[in-house]
């Protein structure tokens, strides 16, 4: 009977020990699920936060063009080289700038390189294609990038439509297609495209987008290589992955295969996941399973000891039955079995420590904190170096980061939460400050809700926070002067503002442009033009006090902000600036001089938020740069006045070019040595259905700024040549009109491929029929351009007259330089002759100066027969003015001079 006892009870140990035996194996099995789960989750928040950094990165891009308006090819490759040339970012293949081109808005191409003709030949675009978008940057220049460089991405039907997705919606695309997929077939290119836009607004309303849209920044990656870097580090642990994308409408496609040798086990593996990644509204399907490398892994060496052990328990309980030993003693056998078969915490801890961030585990009542190896490392220490007591923890957060730390432990301490996440600042071992992602979570509690035990990881994100602080520069800081740029600006405006409606009190911005900037530019280079710009934003701080900002908005203009805007104070800085800023620049080979313009607007006083603020004072520098610059001037109303008129003016023009509201009157230019009549100027009129006729002066200014001065200056030319026409065959077969031309229309003329020379080309018998008017401002500011369109003149047969000589700066030194026909004595000159000694002795030297030139001369602004009389004493070619006839309409103008020529003999008697 006691056999059978034994036996039976012998039996049944064997078969708990069985049970338990294949109990702790898939304890065993599942702890190594569990790590494969948690490897797994950890691969695709690697991929997710690759790509989450190389969105960061193309924001940054983004954000160097929201700062300025234009961004030079050396600023773009200066700012991404800092990410094509990192050794981890091996998958980024090109960072680049999509242009974006609308051939029928010039606004559009306006800072290009080259001409639109150009980078059409060099691109190859399609013929009649009225917008193009040709890849303008990229980096890094290797034979694949090149490649692209300059052709059209609207070439590309399916790119295309993604482009202009982002540009509409303003938010961030990513196409499954790029320019280089026929270059490189093997490889997989996928390319993220942010848009940017021009103007000066942050906001840009949905509908205006396309007309705002400047271009897209890009950045393109290798999808295998791309992944291969972020699931690397996983791979090790003896995972295999397989990545897919989930296209709409088209299927799964292979994006990454991992490469080992066993892909048969595949089939049969025993763990495998599947885990949807959310990039960029792609779904992405991340498929792992593990390996036999993996899954030999599995530690049973515990249910070993515990099958050992249950045999020969077994055999000891049948032994006990046997000898009739007591049932206290068999307790203590199953106690002490129970105590082999707990998992130790060393197995759990090297579990968890595989994830790569160091671990904790805090066991509150004790005081007692164990930490990992790779958390001792983090900060510099070996792992005998640190104690267990979490003060030694705590004491090492950053003083500004302690008392926000504390105030979230606390609260899992005693129960408010769960779990924490924190970023925070902690002293290595050599001093140093390293900041670190603190994860916790309470793993038991006891009776009362209170945390007795914590879990958690630390992982080191220094260097997240570098780029971060990279990226924050570029966007918020003028790279050239180091001032804050356009954003930090409006920023800091705005929170001025805010305090400003609490405390009533008031703030002034000086918003100031420097004056003759644009000739150092052009004379000694853009090199020389930026360092003059850096001592600039020098001088600016130093004017400064503890109550002042400075900034640059872009270009030559700088704006300050003044805590304090009482006008005493205020008025002292502004003189203060002036004097500092005219004072000489020095550059490398010689010194430049400018000056400033400044405009002052008050808040609250003249504007009630920040757009009116900037607009009120914008209005007051430009009232500045009226005077002549190098002065200040405060906002008045009146200005805002001036401004609703312009901008009224320039809606009315766009209506009085196609409503037929402009006319032409014609003023006699007389030869003052025979009386003869063969030239006359054309003077445009605009007459307003409302207003009435309006003066040239209160309207050319806004047409130059508007770019309406091309096609009214077109309208003006075919109208004037026709009329000429006409009176060659009525009048004299040597009539000639002059007309008068703006600098914007020869720029504008420079770019097109139709222009007044092939009208004026038009006919043989058309030469020697015009003769163009320019001012002294467009030789002061002339170019390569100026120069070759001025020659051609020449070549067809136009004459060029200098008008209001005299006004200028350097005209002088000009003469010899163009091809110059006739010189303009200016009416303020004439209209002293005969009152004015000095005024005398100006006219006889310029006539004398244009003769011995080759050129001839015509005086404006004769009003009586004294000026006449002396004028032609001086020998002096041509005149007009009121003395002869005011400007006339061409049935009016022809009657005249055919009544001047028949009272010619009584005129020259009288003169």
């Amino acid at each position: 009977m006691s056999r059978w006892i034994a036996g039976v009870i012998f039996s049944g140990a064997v078969l708990t020990t069985f049970l338990l035996w294949m109990s702790e194996r898939h304890h065993a099995e599942d702890l190594q699920e569990i790590q494969f789960r948690q490897l797994v989750i950890s691969a695709s928040e690697d991929i997710q936060h690759r790509i989450d950094a190389y969105r960061q990165v193309l924001k940054g891009v983004e954000q160097l063009y929201t700062s300025s308006e234009h961004v030079s090819a050396y600023e773009f490759k200066l700012y991404v080289d800092e990410f094509t040339e990192r050794p981890e970012s091996g998958s980024l293949s090109a960072i680049g700038f999509i242009k974006y081109i609308h051939l029928q808005h010039p606004e559009t191409f306006k800072h290009l390189d080259m001409t639109v003709q150009q980078l059409l030949r060099q691109g190859r675009y399609a013929p009649g294609a009225e917008e193009v978008a040709p890849v303008l940057y990229v980096e890094p220049r290797n034979d694949h990038n090149r490649e692209i460089l300059l052709k059209d991405t609207f070439g590309n039907a399916l790119i295309r439509d993604d482009l202009l997705t982002a540009g509409d919606s303003g938010r961030l695309v990513m196409s499954t297609h790029s320019m280089v997929d026929a270059l490189v077939p093997a490889q997989k290119n996928y390319v993220l495209h942010a848009p940017v836009y021009r103007g000066k607004r942050l906001d840009i309303p949905a509908g205006a987008r396309r007309s705002m849209l400047n271009g897209w920044v890009f950045l393109r990656f290798d999808v295998n290589a791309f992944l291969h870097e972020a699931l690397q580090a996983t791979e090790q642990q003896q995972l295999h992955f397989d990545v897919f994308d989930q296209l709409r409408g088209r299927g799964q496609t292979p994006l990454y295969h991992s490469h080992d040798e066993l892909r048969l086990h595949d089939v049969s593996a025993l763990y495998s996941m599947s885990h949807a990644l959310n990039i960029n509204d792609q779904v992405w399907s991340l498929r792992a399973r593990s390996t036999p490398a993996f899954e030999s892994a599995i530690d049973y060496s515990q249910a070993n000891r515990i099958g050992l052990l249950g045999v020969f328990l077994s055999a000891l309980l049948g032994g006990i039955a046997y000898f009739a030993v007591t049932r206290s003693q068999t307790q203590q056998a199953l106690e002490k079995s129970n105590q082999e078969f707990n998992t130790s915490e060393q197995r759990w801890m090297l579990a968890l420590e595989s994830t790569g961030d160091g671990l904790w585990d805090w066991y509150v009542p004790e005081a007692r904190i164990v930490y990992s190896d790779r958390w001792k490392s983090m900060l510099g220490f070996l792992p005998h170096e640190f104690d267990h007591q979490p003060e030694s923890w705590h004491k090492r957060i950053h003083e500004d980061d302690y008392p926000a730390a504390m105030a979230m432990l606390q609260q899992v301490l005693s129960g408010e939460r769960d779990h924490y996440a924190m970023e925070y600042r902690m002293a290595c071992k050599d001093g140093s400050w390293k900041w670190v992602f603190d994860r916790g979570m309470v793993f038991k509690r006891d009776e009362d809700g209170m945390s007795i035990r914590l879990l958690g990881t630390l992982a080191d994100i220094s260097k997240i926070k570098q780029s971060e602080e990279v990226i924050w520069q570029y966007a918020n800081v003028d790279t050239l002067t180091g001032l804050p740029n356009r954003r930090m600006f409006f920023e800091r405006l705005d929170q001025q503002l805010r305090q400003v409606k609490h405390n009533n009190h008031k703030v002034a911005i000086i918003f100031l442009d420097l004056d003759r900037f644009k000739e150092v530019n052009d004379s000694q280079g853009h090199d020389q033009g930026d360092r003059l710009l850096q001592q600039a934003g020098q001088r600016l701080t130093h004017c400064l006090d503890e109550n002042g900002q400075v900034a640059r908005l872009g270009g030559d203009e700088f704006v300050l902000m003044l805590s304090n805007a009482h006008a005493g104070y205020v008025e002292d800085l502004a003189q203060k600036v002036i004097d500092s800023l005219s004072e000489p620049f020095k550059l490398e080979q010689t010194h430049a001089y400018v000056a400033a313009s400044l405009g002052i607007a008050i808040f609250p006083d003249d504007a009630s938020n920040k757009e009116d603020l900037m607009k009120r004072v914008d209005q007051a520098m430009y009232a500045s740069k009226q005077k002549g610059g190098n002065c200040f001037t405060y906002f008045t109303p009146r200005m805002q006045e001036q401004a609703e008129r312009r901008m009224q003016l320039s809606h009315d023009l766009h209506m009085a070019i196609n409503g037929q509201q402009f006319f032409l009157e014609y003023q006699p230019v007389v030869n003052l040595q025979t009386n003869a009549v063969l030239k006359a100027e054309a003077l445009i009129r605009w007459q307003h259905p409302d207003k009435g006729v309006i003066p040239p002066m209160e309207f050319i200014c806004i047409a130059e700024d508007t770019l309406l001065i091309v096609p009214i200056g077109e309208w003006v030319f075919k109208s004037a040549i026709e009329q000429c026409r006409q009176w060659r065959t009525s009048l004299n077969p040597d009539f000639q009109v002059a007309i008068n031309k703006s600098p914007v229309q020869f720029a504008a003329e420079y770019k097109r491929q139709h222009d007044w020379l092939k009208e004026i080309l038009h006919g043989s018998s058309e030469r020697n029929m015009v003769v163009v008017e320019i001012t002294e401002r467009l030789l002061l500011d002339a170019n390569t351009q100026v120069s070759e369109r001025l020659a051609k003149y020449q070549q067809a047969g136009v004459q060029v007259a200098l008008d209001d000589f005299g006004t200028g700066y350097s005209a002088l030194s000009y003469l010899k330089k163009f091809p110059i026909d006739y010189v303009k004595i200016d009416r303020s000159f004439v209209g002293e002759l005969g009152t004015s000694t000095e005024d005398e002795a100006l006219c006889r030297a310029i006539i004398m100066m244009a003769h011995s030139l080759g050129m001839q001369v015509i005086a404006e602004g004769i009003e009586n027969q004294r000026q006449l009389e002396i004028l032609r004493d001086m020998g002096c070619d041509f005149g007009q003015g009121f003395y002869f006839s005011r400007p006339l309409r061409p049935d009016d103008f022809a009657a005249w001079v055919q009544q001047w020529q028949q009272q010619a003999i009584s005129v020259g008697a009288r003169g």
